[in-house]
């Protein structure tokens, strides 16, 4: 495999997870050298912002500027005991999740911000990730192809 990162060549599908190598500044304006998802620390509700009922993910554009390619939300339901449950937003997102997809050997950059019913906070530290080719896998929706 280190000879094909060296090459430039993507020898194997996106994982989907954020198991691959951490996306260091250096790797990350390169195809193939880090993971295919970013994480990021999930907001503390009761630390100055109420729960959290999703995150947007924006990324840069080519022409410049921020759009929302995506996000991850917050599920309530009434489990079969009659009993409220809840799952927080995740906080994690894959790049091959963007509508619009990332074009492939473009660097893009990426912000997070939580949002809740009053409005949105901050946004989290910008990364950067130059998008891979991806392929069609079984399990998973029709990406883009290289």
């Amino acid at each position: 495999m280190q000879l094909a990162m060296l090459l430039g060549l993507c020898l194997f599908m996106p994982l989907f997870d954020d198991t691959g190598p951490a996306c260091s500044p250096a790797a990350a304006i390169e195809e193939c050298r880090c993971t295919e998802c970013m994480k990021w620390d999930a907001a503390v509700e009761g630390s100055g912002f109420p729960i959290v009922r999703y995150y947007d993910i924006e990324r840069t554009e080519p022409g410049g500027g921020f759009s929302i390619v995506g996000g991850t939300w917050r599920r309530d339901w009434i489990d079969e005991d009659g009993v409220d449950q809840t799952t927080p937003p995740a906080n994690i997102w894959c790049f091959a999740k963007d509508n619009p997809m990332p074009l492939e050997g473009l660097l893009y950059g990426y912000r997070v911000r939580p949002c809740n019913l009053a409005g949105c906070g901050a946004y989290q530290g910008e990364i950067e990730y130059m998008a891979a080719p991806y392929a069609i896998d079984a399990f998973q929706p029709l990406v883009q192809g290289n």
